[in-house]
């Protein structure tokens, strides 16, 4: 009967059987380097669980982040279309005013001299003190 051989990492090798039949010993040695090398793994595994959800909840509080600056964004970009509006009417009532003051054949230029004559007429304060 041929005895069948497996080696180790060292480089030593046990028969597993022999003529009276499977060596018991050399099976449990056996079965325990397979449980420490198992093991071994498992912890390098639950290691790198751990990091990778360590990492998870880092990229998590970062999307949490710019989720808020987006909010932010969003608000100023409203405020800045509103303040673009408020000027637009703005302009759209200096420029009804200029042309009305203008159409009834007052320069703005003039106005000033005009409002002063008036306040000297009425006998008022001045407005622009």
């Amino acid at each position: 009967m041929r005895a069948y051989e497996w080696s180790r990492e060292d480089g030593s090798g046990d028969s597993m059987s022999g003529v009276n039949g499977p060596d018991i010993v050399a099976v449990y040695q056996l079965l325990t380097e397979v449980a420490h090398r198992v093991a071994g793994h498992d912890s390098r595994l639950d290691s790198f669980d751990r990091k990778l959800d360590g990492i998870a909840a880092h990229l998590a509080d970062h999307d949490r982040k710019l989720d808020s600056i987006a909010v932010h964004l969003a608000d100023h970009d409203r405020k800045l279309d509103d303040l673009a509006a408020g000027l637009t009417s703005l302009r759209e009532a200096v420029t009804h005013y200029h042309s009305t003051v203008i159409g009834h054949g007052i320069l703005i230029s003039e106005l000033d001299e005009r409002v002063r004559r008036i306040e000297r007429h009425l006998k008022l304060e001045p407005a622009g003190d």
